[in-house]
Formats: structure tokens, sequence, C-alpha cells
């Protein structure tokens, strides 16, 4: 268990607050302020682009992978950038490649991986499948011995303490690599197009900036380069090198009636076009119905539709809906069982379980993997460098433990400052209020695994309250100003070939917007809007 960082009384915690004082009349924080007929002008601008340039989203999706569908909208974005504490934001950046190998480590541990999540596996169906999956593969005697993780740590700023703190590190179907980098370029875009945006901002930016700077490096200190796009790109070419068969594809596991079609085509056009590694799309359905592993061998390919593939990307499997039946279930054991490397792994999706990421906020958990993370290590930089990530960690309370009943009475006396965490990815699981207190006020301490009272499925978090901005918004056409919220997304890049990890680097950041009012951060569940961060002190 951990206490929240930096808790003041609750009616402190609760208050939003305002990032910065904003110039009156200002629509959106760090920005102008801007006459109705030009932030119409801005929207126009940015319909445009997106359309230009792929910042755009299915409105409806195809039952079948490699069908593309005909109709689209630009996606849901801001438009313009937010501010956001450069202080936090490079922490977070900086600890990106120490969480991406810590992934790596704890998949590699099966004992860790095994105690640790016990209880979930007694009653949490869909963990206890990916469980068996692992296990019916040999367990850490089955992993193949290349391991890609395109992985993305996700933090909101705490209000209270200004720190950067850690919602969730996700392992497995990570999205928005392109479109996170085409709104940065939208926002550069628009900023270096109006004259009066180009003013405000390149006056932030000019603070340090001698005169022969030349515009994008002076736009730079405020405006991040985001290459999130070409690092995941980058990312699955390493793996795809490291598989040996330069001339098989690369197979992207997808859901049916996917929208956000145009996050996974940009990224397969990037493998093609700069590294030549060509990639083919299919549904789990797809896949148990059309591939093939040649059993005669523990190295062969995926063969599908009579093509080679030598690594599987997933872009779904990540939640119980992927897996309707169990041809899904079937499809998923026969790519776990080949010899392609996996992006991710089921080992490696495991440890980016929510249970798990309870279990290494806990006191000695970190060092008990520090210690091998690769590279020249002594006592003192082993403990710098858990001491930083210790920086991110918010509140995280088991409750499948002796502390349990502790966790739920903290809760149950301050329901605003807590969220209650299945084991579950995407948007729209977590609970808040009164539908949390309706599950903790069910807990019994001496209720068996998996019967009414016991919480093991979950994990208790101390609710984080960030700051508020004002944001256009744009969805739908339609553009709406609106106070919000913002979560920061830091992607990693991530090989480990044997023993040794061949490349290791933060791969670019997203930021997710929502109104103040809402719960949930998904965009494509339909919660926020795309954004991007305009870097502060």
């Amino acid at each position: 268990m951990r206490s929240p960082p930096g808790a003041g009384s609750a009616d402190a915690r609760h208050r939003p607050r305002a990032s910065s004082a904003d110039a009156p009349g200002a629509a959106a924080s760090g920005a102008p302020a801007m006459t109705a007929a030009e932030q119409t002008s801005l929207r126009d601008e940015s319909l445009s682009w997106a359309a230009q340039h792929g910042l755009l989203v299915a409105t409806e999706g195809a039952p079948g992978g490699a069908t593309m569908p005909a109709v689209f909208t630009h996606a849901p974005v801001s438009l313009l950038p937010t501010p956001f504490p450069r202080g936090a934001f490079e922490l977070a950046v900086e600890v990106s490649p120490f969480f991406a190998e810590l992934s790596d480590l704890v998949s590699r541990d099966h004992a860790f991986l095994e105690t640790t999540l016990s209880g979930v596996l007694e009653t949490d169906e869909f963990t206890k499948r990916l469980w068996d999956v692992y296990i019916a593969c040999g367990a850490q005697a089955g992993r193949h011995g290349c391991e890609v993780g395109v992985l993305r740590a996700d933090y909101m700023l705490d209000a209270p303490s200004g720190a950067p703190l850690q919602v969730e590190v996700n392992t497995v179907s990570t999205s928005f690599m392109a479109l996170s980098t085409r709104v940065a370029q939208m926002h550069r875009h628009n900023v270096s197009y109006f004259a009066n945006l180009q003013e405000k901002y390149i006056d932030d930016a000019s603070v340090e900036a001698s005169n022969d700077d030349d515009f994008s490096v002076v736009l730079e200190r405020v405006l991040p380069r985001n290459d999130a796009l070409a690092s995941a790109a980058a990312t699955l070419a390493a793996g795809h090198a490291a598989a040996g068969d330069a001339n098989a594809r690369v197979l992207m596991v997808v859901q049916p009636g996917e929208t956000n079609v145009f996050d996974q085509r940009l990224l397969a056009e990037t493998l093609w076009n700069e590294h030549g590694v060509s990639v083919t799309r299919a549904t789990l359905a797809e896949i148990a119905d059309e591939a093939s592993v040649d059993d005669s061998t523990s190295d062969a390919f995926v063969s599908f539709r009579g093509v080679t593939h030598s690594l599987v990307y997933f872009r779904a499997g990540y939640a119980p809906s992927d897996y309707p039946s169990e041809k899904e279930w079937h499809a998923r054991l026969l790519l776990e069982q080949s010899g392609a490397v996996k992006s991710p792994s089921a080992a490696m999706q495991l440890a980016g379980t929510k249970k798990i990421q309870q279990a290494l906020a806990a006191p000695g958990a970190l060092e008990r993997f520090a210690p091998r993370f690769a590279g020249p290590l002594t006592e003192q930089s082993i403990a710098e460098r858990c001491a930083k990530m210790r920086l991110v960690f918010a509140g995280l309370y088991a409750l499948d433990d002796a502390d349990a009943s502790h966790a739920v009475s903290l809760a149950l006396a301050d329901p605003g400052g807590f969220v209650l965490k299945p084991q579950r990815e995407g948007g729209g699981n977590n609970l808040y209020g009164e539908e949390m207190v309706a599950v903790l006020r069910t807990h019994d301490p001496s209720a068996p695994r998996g019967a009414r009272g016991d919480l093991s499925a979950y994990i208790l978090m101390q609710r984080i309250f960030p700051p508020t901005n004002q944001t256009l918004c744009l969805r739908k056409g339609e553009m709406v100003q609106l106070e919000t919220l913002s979560e920061l997304g830091i992607y990693g890049g991530y090989v480990r070939v044997g023993d040794s990890v061949t490349r290791n680097a933060h791969g670019g950041h997203l930021l997710r917007t929502k109104a103040a009012t809402s719960d949930e951060g998904g965009v494509a569940a339909g919660f926020a809007v795309l954004d991007s961060v305009v870097l502060e002190g």
C-alpha cells in the first residue's frame, strides 16, 4: 500500500485548479484572445489540414482486417496545444525507458507473475485465459528469445504536488502513435500559419533564443517534436529484422469494425516506406480460419493466406470483447505457440495488468528488478533510478491482502479521492463515486476467492486531480470551447534479443484532453480529443 504523495485536505484535493492565468477572452489556455471570425478560420484550416494529412477516423468499420472503410471524418482534436509544465514533461520522458525495461523484466520473472496475480487469476476470467495461453506455450521456457514493445505510460499532472503521476503502463495495443504525431504537426502548422498565434508562441519560445535561431528551432522549445509514428515503425522494423527473414511480413492483429484505421495504416505505410517491411491486417477470427503454423518445428513462423509472417503485432486482443468465442482464443494460442516474434508476448501483456502496477509501487518491489537493468550499474545509480521512478507513482492499494479492509475504509471515507480499477485496458472500465462505493461496500475479508465480497479482481488507486484548462475542441465538424483536463502518454520503443536490450528509447508522446466533467479519458471510446503539449517554464 502506498499513500498519495502531497495529499492535503479532501476539499483541497478535489477542487479543480486552472493551470495558469490566460489572456482575457482567450478561448484556449496559453493562446491569445481570438475573435469569433478568427476561431472559425482556425477551425477551417484545421479541418483542411486533417483531411490532407490523414488525421482521420472511419465513421464505421469493416468486418475484415484488410477491408478499408470508405467513409471517414477528421479525428477528434483540439485546435491548439495545451499548456504542460516543462519539468513534469521531461521527468515523464526520462523515466520512460526505465518502465519499458521494467515491464520486460517483470514478464521474465515467472515467480513474481504467478505470486502477484494469484488472486486475480482466481477471480478474473480474462486474465486467467491469457495466463492459460502463457502456460500452454511453456511459460518462460516457451517464449521467443526476442521481445518487442511499443509501450505507453500514461500520466496526469497532480495539481497539489505538481508531479506527473502514473495512471498506467500499457504493454499491449497502444494506439495513436500516428495520429498524435499528426496532431502535433497540425498544431505547429496552425501556430506558424496564423500571425497572431505565431507572435504569441514565438514570444514564449524566444526567452532564451539567440537571434540566429531559425523559426522551427525556436518553436520546438515550446512545441516539442513528436516522433511517435517514426519510433513505433522503427521498433517494429527492428523486431522484424531480429526475426531473421527479410522477405516475411508483419501480421497486424486488428479488431473487426475498427474505426481507428488511419492510425494503424499510417504506421503500416511508414514501415513500408522507411523500412521496406510489408504489413498484413487480420482479425483474430480470420487468423483462426486461415492461419497455420508448421508444428513439426518449434521456430515456424505464421502462414496466413499463404504468406509468411515473422512478427505478430497486436492492435487487438487486449479486452474480453476481442474474444467473443473460442475461435479467437484458439487464434491467440496459435500465434503465441508460433516461432514468430510477438509484440507483445502473453507474458509482456500480463506484466501490464493493473495488479502488477500496484505491486511494483510497494516498498522494495523496484529493488527486486533494478539490479537486472541493462548497462553498467552501481548501487548509487540503482538507487537514483528507483527514486526517479517512485516520483511518478500515485497511491496504489491492494484489495487481495490483509490490508484490503484498511484500503476500503479509506476510500469509503473519501469516495471522491479514489478510483476502483479492474484488470482492463481501454476506456470506460473504471469505477468512480457511487458506483465505486457500491462495490466497496460488498467487501468481506472472509469471502472466498471469487465469491461476493472478494475484491481481488480490482486495485484501488488515488484519484489524481490535474489542473484545468480552456480548450477549443473539434469533433464531427463542431467546434466547442470546454473546460478540460489532460492525460499525457509517453511512448517507448523496446527490443530485447536474447539477453541483450538492443533498443530502449523514448518514443514520442500523446496528450488526450477531455471535458473536466468526464471521468474517463479514452479517445477511441468517445471521451476525449487528441491534443499536444505547449511547454511552460
